[in-house]
């Protein structure tokens, strides 16, 4: 990844991130604990002033952050959770952009080998034509209204569960924007008078296999507080490489 330094440049979140995003990296610091990027943000559904992204350990994030001094404008931050701990702990004041509360808390997760099989896999398919894509949003819009992978994204994949009648009752997208790069599951969701029999598992570990077969990882990210979704990744095999904090 053009801007970070080795070895930091081969771990999972970087060239998962940087290709999913399509990073633009102005400054990078870095040390054996931890690493600091600031990007530039191009989209215009972003927030105004540079991103900051946060990987390894909160002390030793919050370590980077001091080091680097005036940061500049920030519109939004990624940090490793209790990174604004950390920076109290250390200066006895946290330095802005991180004096401000974190809005998000959530967990990078990815998973490096075939899942064992799962009950409810045979009412898993891909979804795949006009037809099955608009069932698949039908579905979405009841299993999982707020999800940010829309049905219809360019080289986005749909897998859904169905019932013994055919009706889709859960749905699990994979957002594959770079041709090689790890997919990023997304808009994951199961009727809510389905949920807790298994068809959230089922479904995300036969995308997980396709996944698998054009990269090395499958990743998602998952809100912090979703009890039910982390039983239902961890099933799966899906591990925590890093818990996050974000603000904008």
């Amino acid at each position: 990844m053009a801007g970070v330094p080795q070895p930091w440049d081969a771990h999972p979140i970087v060239v998962t991130e940087s290709a999913h995003h399509a990073w633009d990296v102005r400054d990078a610091w870095c040390d054996d604990e931890a690493l600091l990027l600031r990007l530039h943000r191009n989209a215009p559904t972003e927030p105004p002033g540079a991103g900051l992204y946060g990987i390894g350990t909160p002390d030793g994030v919050a370590r980077l952050i001091l080091d680097a001094g005036d940061l500049g404008e920030i519109g939004r931050t990624t940090v490793p959770r209790g990174t604004r701990a950390a920076l109290a702990r250390a200066s006895g004041s946290v330095p802005a952009p991180f004096d401000r509360p974190a809005h998000g808390f959530w967990d990078w997760m990815m998973i490096d080998r075939p899942p064992d099989p799962l009950p409810g896999e045979d009412r898993a398919e891909e979804l795949m034509g006009t037809r099955a894509l608009a069932e698949a949003a039908a579905a979405l819009a009841v299993a999982h209204p707020d999800g940010e992978l829309a049905v219809g994204a360019p080289r986005a994949r749909w897998w859904g569960w169905r019932d013994a009648a055919g009706v889709l009752r859960g749905v699990v997208g994979a957002d594959r924007r770079v041709p090689g790069a790890p997919w990023v599951l997304g808009s994951i969701g199961t009727d809510p008078a389905w949920r807790r029999r298994g068809v959230a598992a089922a479904t995300t570990a036969v995308a997980v296999r396709a996944g698998l077969g054009e990269a090395p990882i499958v990743t998602l990210g998952m809100y912090a507080a979703n009890d039910a979704a982390r039983a239902a990744y961890a099933r799966v095999g899906f591990v925590v490489v890093q818990e996050n904090e974000s603000s904008r």
